[in-house]
């Protein structure tokens, strides 16, 4: 470690000299240009300015015909921009189907190149081009609204937008993967942090409220799932009622979650977790109207009350990561 003294010109501004042997190390000279980059606790980064900023990842190889899909998620996550699909014998068409389904589920992978026994998958997609909290946002907006139309189609007996509903959770899945995966490369290389506009410090956080919002978005399909199981005829309006009390008081605790995610406001974070104790009554008020009801009928009515719980739950999840980012 080497210590300089800043010096201050006549101008006011702040001179620092550089290392001798480090400036001709790297085949700098008067004019050249280098980067200054801010990091957390007031470290200061100096890199080479015309120097590319590695984005590319490794090269991952899948080997194992076991799993493919679960290998290829994971090589992704990972943060490979190759994967080499080379199994040493003719592919099968059903292997070549489960591949495609399998990167059909990950944003930016596209099959450049195939032959009899192998493919050559690539990630097209730049980590600077998906800002993390731009995507976090998008993905909040697509659960958020598959709650609120679940509850509809519940609430409406609408087969058409329950089946819209469960739809969309595989587009917040696609998110869901892609936010871990910029996660990850953050973690790994400052410059990228930089780009997708994150700090290292936030990337737990903002990986647990990724988290939370993709569950939001899967109950909310198990909800849409549930409305073609029910007999309308079997339900009553002050069920409903309690089922809709219930899940609006879940929205708004994740809808106003989200808003204290995003604004670091820890007025709105202490109203959800306040709000959050509301609850276990509400559930208990569904549970009551279904004790003299026929078995099949009120166990799907008290697993859609449950989703409606959770849904809630992770709202104030999303809340207390807010008052661990201020502590």
């Amino acid at each position: 470690m080497e210590y300089r003294r800043l010096q201050r010109s006549k101008g006011g501004s702040f001179l620092l000299s550089l290392p001798k042997e480090w400036v001709l190390k790297n085949g700098l000279q008067g004019g050249s240009v280098i980067q200054l980059i801010e990091g957390e606790g007031g470290a200061l980064t100096i890199r080479l300015g015309e120097e590319a900023e590695p984005e590319r990842g490794a090269t991952a190889v899948i080997r194992d015909p076991k799993g493919l899909e679960r290998q290829i998620r994971a090589c992704y996550l990972m943060g490979a921009d190759t994967i080499v699909v080379d199994l040493g014998m003719r592919m099968t068409p059903a292997t070549r189907e489960e591949i495609r389904a399998a990167i059909h589920k990950l944003i930016g992978l596209e099959i450049v190149e195939e032959t009899s026994s192998g493919m050559t998958i690539q990630c097209l997609l730049q980590p600077s081009s998906m800002p993390v909290k731009s995507t976090l946002r998008r993905a909040y907006t697509l659960a958020a609204n598959m709650h609120k139309e679940a509850e509809q189609a519940l609430i409406n007996g609408d087969l058409e937008l329950a089946e819209s509903v469960s739809r969309r959770d595989d587009e917040v899945d696609r998110l869901y993967f892609l936010l871990v995966r910029q996660l990850r490369l953050a973690l790994r290389n400052a410059p990228i942090a930089e780009k997708i506009g994150v700090k290292p410090a936030e990337c737990l956080e903002l990986r647990m409220a990724a988290k939370y919002i993709e569950n939001i978005a899967d109950y909310s399909e198990a909800v849409a799932t549930s409305v073609g199981k029910i007999d309308r005829r079997e339900l009553d309006r002050e069920t409903l009622d309690a089922l809709s009390s219930l899940s609006a008081l879940a929205y708004s605790l994740h809808e106003e979650a989200a808003q204290a995610l995003f604004k670091q406001d820890i007025e709105i974070t202490e109203r959800v977790m306040a709000r959050g104790k509301e609850l276990p009554e509400k559930l208990l008020a569904v549970n009551e109207l279904l004790v003299d009801k026929q078995s099949r009928i009120a166990a799907l009515l008290d697993s859609v009350a449950l989703y409606f719980y959770q849904i809630g739950g992770h709202g104030v999840d999303m809340a207390e990561l807010v008052s661990g980012t201020a502590l």
